[in-house]
């Protein structure tokens, strides 16, 4: 879907490593290596020290860094610290529920509040006031 929305996907293969760990107790994650529309990057590590200080994750920090380098405007993030230091950083940011939105806009999908009640059901935090925003856009209130 990622691929339909935007012209080119990228994400870092720190985020990858991320998934694969999470994959040990979930095997259904997502897997990016696997989509061939999703190009997998490096991230130098001296960009990655080059951020603003933050207590980030290193795929959070990968992401940001390699956006910084490669003057991406667009970055896919859902944590709250990471969406604020990108929003600090001029970046435009989404997050799976904005995706989810896009998505639907775009005829991709028919209905968001089933895919957001099961992101839920999976451990996936969505603020109430967020899931409400995204359920009156969507217009499924």
């Amino acid at each position: 879907m990622l691929h339909q929305l935007y012209e080119a996907v990228y994400t870092t293969e720190a985020v990858c490593r991320e998934l694969d760990n999470g994959r040990i107790n979930r095997p259904h994650i997502f897997d990016p290596r696997q989509v061939p529309q999703v190009h997998v990057v490096q991230t130098d590590l001296s960009d990655i020290s080059g951020l603003p200080a933050n207590r980030l994750g290193f795929g959070e920090r990968s992401v940001l860094a390699y956006a910084r380098r490669h003057q991406v405007k667009i970055v896919g993030l859902d944590d709250r610290q990471a969406r604020e230091l990108a929003q600090h950083m001029n970046l435009q940011v989404v997050g799976t529920v904005g995706l989810l939105l896009r998505a639907k806009q775009a005829g991709l999908i028919k209905v968001v509040r089933p895919l957001l009640f099961q992101l839920q059901a999976e451990g996936f935090r969505i603020d109430l006031e967020l899931l409400e925003y995204a359920l009156q856009k969507a217009k499924e209130m």
